[in-house]
């Protein structure tokens, strides 16, 4: 029995040995799926405060490629009803869009997470405050995206993103 154990160890071994230096001789490293996305430019960066008064809504936008990813964070001093949602750069019609996340019936005073755009297009949140007093809120993000807008009247505002430093 002994002798039969080396020889399956030395062999797996050397498999192992073979399968780890072949990616380095070729400088790469193996990658697990899902594990690591090149981007072609570097990720931006955006930090909004706003204060909505009883009955106000706000709605901000990042216009992002099909696979881009953005890290989020939200906190408000109440509670604000909202939509994360998304608008795709060819849509079947004019009204199309697709929801992400509701939350219109208790709302909520923040959120944090991440996203990976479905389709390329603009994705964001819609804010509300259905409560009696001002809701102050500040908004973090860093991701793939290439412009951001507010929309609060008529016509939309670019918001300044950033490089990161």
């Amino acid at each position: 029995m002994r002798r039969m154990v080396w020889p399956g160890i030395t062999a797996i071994a050397l498999s192992i040995l073979f399968l780890a230096a072949l990616p380095a001789k070729e400088g790469r490293a193996p990658v697990a799926a899902g594990t690591f996305h090149a981007q072609a430019n570097s990720y931006k960066v955006d930090s909004e405060d706003f204060m909505l008064r009883p009955g106000e809504g706000v709605e901000v936008k990042y216009h992002m490629q099909k696979g881009a990813v953005m890290v989020y964070g939200w906190k408000a001093s109440g509670k604000l009803r909202f939509e994360f949602h998304g608008e795709p750069d060819q849509k079947p019609n004019k009204d199309y869009y697709e929801s992400y996340e509701l939350n219109n019936q208790a709302g909520s005073d923040h959120e944090f997470g991440s996203f990976t755009a479905p389709k390329a297009g603009i994705h964001g949140w819609f804010w509300e405050n259905k409560t009696d007093k001002e809701i102050e809120f500040h908004l973090n993000t860093a991701g793939f995206y290439d412009s951001a807008k507010m929309f609060a009247g008529e016509t939309p505002e670019e918001l300044p993103i950033g490089d990161p430093k």
